[in-house]
């Protein structure tokens, strides 16, 4: 069993995850909970606890604080942070102080709460696994006398019967070895002809198993290093097979050198680029600039915490143009969905962003100047943006220009600046215990009583009875 210790300064927010998670289907117990990062340390002097759930913005000791006091005290304590979805520099913190995963709290309500519990439960079991020493049978230092290995991974998240695998006529009399969560071996003395894996194939398709399981052939394997090889494989798992698994295909084949091949990720720069080019629409208007961010994703490959972290954001960004009901006509993919997947959703998103975006009276041209004008005011917002020196920019006349913007965003110039600050300051509200007029100056507004007439003629309340409204939900 999972002991678990919840901790946020709000009681509700608290008060709602221990009551919302359905923590028994995954082997876990909440067993206690606290308000601040000191109660939190005080806990666990007395209590055993295996997952750590904390807000990062907390009085008395941030989540950040108690996180690395936990990690030299308690060094087997996992932790998974609560956060708002645009707290990214924050989370990024989180992740290198040693968070396996986050929850976004404005996601909550409309979350599955099985899916979040159990994509942690699933990295919980990697981290768990990853980090044992090899087993008696394969030593450090040992290498391999076999040419070829088959390695079988279950996908999306399916609970694989493994005496159903394991009798499949052409593993018998071979002993095979988990060395991960839903991840087996097996040796083979050469690599597999045509017909051999043709009848390989043929076997799993008759027991259902081509849907639940892929198949990796290894070769060149003589003489590798059985503990760096299974280390290579649990990263191979973790950050490569993501983008390399395309169902309905199940077997695939390489040499074991591609197992040394290492992707870097995002630094937290490249993370905020990334995220500012898809929040933009200019990916759906030129496809050149869809096909360009795609390989940026192909080559740098994420992970999946980081891909969830942009998306999230751009979807935020995308309903300032877009209504609702387009955005989410489709959920984003699940925590155990693959590239494939990802890049099926984000192909129909832009179908139906571009049905919204693209008027047919207007140029590929004047369409994409709109949208660059539109990104320039989402990444200016306190600044003066003036309606002459934006058209001058777009190179229209300033009454062309207003024409333009309003048949293609939805809105006026003035209408769309107003709502996209509002909307700003309203997440400042929410998501920061900034003073008012400095909310007011993030969004532009020089003068806080302008800003505080402007805000509940748009919101129905003034910006604190605002702030105060939304700390009781």
């Amino acid at each position: 069993m999972i002991k678990v210790l919840v901790v946020d300064d709000d009681k509700m927010a608290r008060r709602g995850i221990i009551a919302e998670m359905p923590w028994d289907l995954f082997g876990m117990q909440v067993v206690g909970e606290a308000n601040n990062g000191e109660r939190a340390l005080e806990f666990l002097k007395n209590e055993a606890v295996d997952l750590l759930i904390t807000d990062l913005a907390m009085p008395v000791m941030s989540g950040l604080d108690l996180m690395r006091q936990v990690q030299q005290l308690y060094p087997h304590i996992w932790f998974v942070v609560l956060t708002f979805h645009q707290d990214f520099e924050l989370i990024q913190e989180a992740l290198r102080i040693g968070a396996i995963d986050y929850i976004a709290k404005t996601q909550i309500e409309h979350a599955k709460m099985e899916d979040v519990l159990g994509r942690i439960s699933e990295r919980i079991g990697r981290n768990r696994l990853s980090s044992f020493q090899a087993p008696v049978t394969v030593p450090a230092g040992q290498s391999i006398d076999a040419a070829s290995m088959l390695v079988f991974i279950a996908v999306d998240g399916q609970q694989i019967d493994f005496s159903l695998l394991s009798g499949c006529p052409f593993l018998l009399g071979k002993p095979m070895q988990e060395i991960s969560l839903g991840m087996w071996t097996v040796l083979l003395e050469q690599e597999m002809f045509d017909e051999a894996v043709a009848g390989m194939k043929a076997d799993l398709i008759e027991r259902g198993l081509n849907k639940q399981v892929a198949i990796i052939e290894i070769n060149d394997l003589q003489g590798a290093d059985k503990e760096n090889l299974r280390k290579r494989l649990l990263l191979y798992k973790e950050r490569s097979f993501f983008y390399e698994y395309e169902n309905p295909v199940f077997y695939y084949t390489f040499t074991a050198d591609r197992l040394n091949t290492e992707y870097p990720g995002w630094t937290d720069e490249e993370l905020r680029t990334n995220r500012e080019a898809w929040s933009s629409l200019q990916w759906i208007v030129q496809v050149n600039v869809f096909d360009e961010l795609l390989q940026e994703i192909g080559k740098a490959r994420p992970s999946v915490a980081q891909l969830e972290s942009i998306f999230y954001t751009a979807k935020n960004n995308w309903l300032r143009i877009v209504p609702e009901e387009v955005v989410n006509m489709t959920d984003m993919p699940g925590s155990r969905s693959y590239w494939q997947e990802w890049t099926s959703w984000l192909n129909g998103v832009r179908g139906r962003l571009r049905g919204v975006v693209i008027k047919s009276s207007y140029s590929d041209e004047i369409s994409n100047s709109i949208m660059k004008t539109v990104d320039y005011i989402n990444q200016h917002l306190d600044s003066d943006l003036r309606h002459s020196d934006l058209a001058r920019e777009a190179n229209m006349s300033k009454g062309y220009f207003s024409q333009c913007f309003k048949e293609i965003v939805g809105r006026t110039f003035h209408d769309y600046i107003r709502d996209a600050r509002i909307e700003n300051a309203r997440l400042l509200l929410v998501q920061t215990k900034q003073p008012i007029y400095r909310v007011a100056e993030q969004c532009g507004y020089p003068n806080e009583k302008y800003f505080s007439r402007v805000f509940r003629e748009r919101m129905g309340m003034l910006p604190s009875e605002y702030r105060q409204e939304t700390a009781k939900v």
